[in-house]
């Protein structure tokens, strides 16, 4: 196959044309007047912060839902996809971060799903379909897979190219690449750019999401850059560099509230040293290294899949940790899962509130009480009434409001329930904290509640590891700052080195010392 290329395609012929896209969500603007066109043949790069856009861009234009505002043209003609399906049948497809591939079906069946080939009577054709699957994999030279293994048989990157396989075969003209590489080896990413650079040469557009601008740099012949809902800038990519994509990204006038008021906390017992942590999703990985200590809030930052959750998971007893050493008040641990870890005194709020952090159908309190059912139970019974004066007194610490402590979860506001995920594990009465994205879904009133219990948890002792997607937050926050990199520490800061600037530049791995310890 040929290498991938920047130079221009030949001709630049527009097959889309977006004019100020708007989308509201309430009183949100999540598309603020987007723009840009795309060309026949090119590889495009879109580009951004989370949050920035992209995401909200990407399922407007594959039909997921409407934009409020702009026009947009396809090959010419006005486009406005009500669906998915119409969106596909006008020749856009989406191969997004999470699979829609059936586990249990046939790479074959998977990729003739939309059009299965029959014979008389409506019987299937299996012979056709096995021949169309084939020489779908043979277009992208995907020969190692045989068209009759199940999916759930097949690792990552294999389904990954069994998606653009499905799409390429029901004949894309725009082919959108959502993180493709994020859960890729060096190896998996040489193959993948290979297949780009492949279907680029049939004339199809391909849109290459990601947060890896060294990817973006070898493989796109543009790139748009987004900010805050908005489009800044279309650029050639030889007329570019990863520094200037970074600035538009960033703003120059872009500041953030540190929260420091010039004074710094003695810090000088070590809660948790973690040294050369590498875990089962990250086998191969150098490993992380890193000290948290007693009333300090440690930031976590980095892009989507630097791995920064996974260290979380791990610390945890989630995920398997394969090598390196944690120490937990100077002695060497290792959970083996998360019922070990509560009892060590670590309480972990994790991401997903409604999968992992609450039980939705059950009541307020029962929420509360779910780590700590032995200071509200005796003999297996329940003590309602101390399970309730249990909810009560972390009610008014954390100001969390409801009607009453017997309905369901469900009933609470994103803010509401993210302050019962904090009681219940306050409720463990944990030594150290992990937030993984504590003030996700909830809205501006509710994160500076949060942000205040943060800041209280640490006064009184409490270590706490925190991970956000949100760099204003992290640095309002935190004592101190650890940015990944590729699922390595690339920078360590201090909060007199706190700017969005510098944490951006090693997200990306272009920190001046890249590759720190912390």
């Amino acid at each position: 196959m040929n290498s991938p290329s920047n130079a221009n395609p030949s001709g630049h012929e527009t097959i889309l044309d977006c004019l100020g896209l708007k989308k509201y969500f309430g009183g949100v603007k999540a598309l603020d007047g987007v723009s840009f066109n795309l060309r026949k043949g090119e590889v495009h790069a879109l580009v951004g912060e989370n949050g920035a856009g992209k995401s909200t861009l990407i399922k407007t234009l594959s039909g997921a839902f409407s934009w409020d505002q702009g026009t947009v043209t396809l090959s010419g003609k006005s486009y406005s996809p009500a669906h998915p399906g119409e969106a596909k049948d006008r020749g856009l497809q989406v191969v997004h971060q999470e699979f829609n591939l059936l586990n249990y079906l046939s790479v074959a069946e998977n990729i003739c799903i939309e059009a299965m080939p029959r014979r008389a009577f409506g019987f299937l054709d299996r012979k056709e379909m096995m021949g169309r699957a084939r020489a779908a994999l043979d277009a992208i030279g995907l020969s190692d897979v045989d068209v009759s293994t199940k999916v759930e048989s097949l690792g990552i990157a294999h389904r990954q190219l069994v998606e653009i396989a499905r799409a390429l075969q029901s004949k894309s003209d725009i082919l959108i690449l959502d993180e493709p590489t994020a859960t890729l080896t060096d190896r998996e990413k040489e193959r993948l750019f290979e297949i780009v650079a492949s279907i680029q040469v049939q004339g199809v557009t391909v849109v290459f999401v990601s947060h890896h601008l060294d990817e973006v740099f070898r493989i796109c012949n543009r790139v748009t850059v987004f900010r805050n809902g908005k489009t800044v800038i279309t650029e050639d990519i030889a007329d570019s560099s990863p520094e200037r994509v970074v600035q538009h990204m960033i703003g120059s006038s872009l500041q953030a509230d540190t929260g420091n008021d010039g004074k710094q906390r003695i810090l000088d017992t070590v809660a948790l040293s973690v040294r050369e942590l590498v875990h089962v999703q990250n086998p191969h990985g150098q490993g992380v290294s890193f000290e948290l200590r007693y009333g300090e809030i440690l930031g976590i930052a980095g892009l989507v899949g630097a791995g920064r959750t996974e260290i979380l998971r791990s610390l945890f007893g989630v995920n398997k940790i394969l090598s390196g050493e944690i120490q937990l008040d100077g002695k060497s641990i290792r959970f083996r899962n998360p019922n070990e870890a509560i009892k060590a005194g670590i309480g972990f709020v994790t991401e997903d509130r409604k999968d992992e952090g609450l039980i939705l159908d059950m009541s307020i309190a029962a929420n509360v009480s779910l780590v700590n059912l032995k200071d509200v139970s005796t003999a297996g019974f329940m003590r309602f009434g101390d399970e309730k004066a249990m909810t009560e007194n972390r009610a008014s610490q954390l100001k969390l409001k409801y009607g009453d402590a017997s309905h369901n979860a469900s009933s609470l506001s994103g803010g509401n329930q993210q302050k019962v995920v904090l009681a219940k594990w306050l409720e463990s009465k944990p030594r150290i904290l992990l937030l993984d994205e504590p003030t996700r879904g909830v809205d501006v009133g509710a994160k500076a509640e949060i942000y205040s219990i943060i800041k209280g948890l640490a006064s009184e002792g409490m270590a706490i590891l925190v991970v956000s997607s949100e760099t204003p937050e992290l640095m309002t926050l935190c004592d101190r700052m650890v940015v990944l990199a590729n699922h390595q520490i690339s920078g360590n800061l201090d909060r007199s080195e706190f700017s969005e600037k510098t944490i951006l530049q090693y997200a990306y791995g272009q920190g001046p010392n890249s590759q720190q310890q912390a």
